[in-house]
């Protein structure tokens, strides 16, 4: 079968990060996500990057990010030159731009990590606005699986569904379940996933904390 239209298919372009994902073993932690809004691969070194990339790449504050940035040369506390490549430059819609670590929280203190970010941030201060160090304490599995459907939902955005559920909270007031919104449509799949894609364009908000499902209460997000 043939397609003339020339964006029938465009494959994801390669990651840009500057330094080199590779796959390694089939025990290797290290792989690669599809970022459909920047139609390019995502490289990750570690379970817990593929996490936060995840959370990453539905956040709506998030513009652009480059993971495995272009590498920072800093003076240690010894004098001595130093290299350090940051897992995630994160570019806001406001305009800031944040460096991210990405580590599991009982190797902070040991890998010093917080003592080289205090010194870039100083010999480098305009690489970022900010700083952070993220680790599993602060990533939660409810956060990446409500984002694994927020990305999903993109991807079966359907104008239809859309508009149509615009057009019935377009006269409701206060909180309803999210069941209640699904249950308006004829069919379940297409109320699921209207409903996450208002979430993500917020147009609707959670108002109760955790893991998205049919109890989770929602609110209609005020125009600014």
């Amino acid at each position: 079968m043939f397609n003339e239209d020339p964006n029938y298919y465009i494959p994801l372009a390669p990651s840009e990060a500057c330094r080199k994902v590779g796959l390694g073993s089939n025990a290797s932690n290290r792989g690669f996500l599809p970022n459909g809004t920047g139609h390019r691969w995502v490289g990750y070194e570690s379970f817990l990057e593929r996490d936060f990339l995840t959370i990453l790449l539905q956040h709506p504050e998030a513009e652009f990010f480059q993971e495995q940035p272009e590498t920072v040369t800093f003076i240690d506390a010894e004098g001595n030159a130093r290299k350090h490549t940051f897992d995630v430059l994160v570019y806001l819609r406001n305009g800031q731009k944040i460096a991210y670590d990405i580590k599991p929280n009982k190797l902070v203190v040991r890998s010093q990590i917080e003592i080289h970010h205090s010194l870039i941030k100083v010999q480098h201060p305009n690489y970022a606005d900010k700083f952070i160090v993220r680790t599993d304490l602060e990533i939660s599995r409810d956060q990446v699986r409500n984002a694994e459907l927020i990305l999903r939902a993109r991807t079966l955005w359907d104008d239809q569904a859309v508009e149509h559920l615009r057009q019935q909270i377009a006269s409701m007031h206060g909180r309803f379940r999210f069941a209640t919104l699904v249950a308006l449509f004829d069919l379940q799949a297409d109320g699921f996933n209207a409903v996450l894609n208002l979430i993500d364009s917020q147009e609707l908000k959670p108002v109760t904390r955790g893991r998205i499902n049919d109890n989770t209460e929602l609110e209609i997000c005020k125009a600014a």
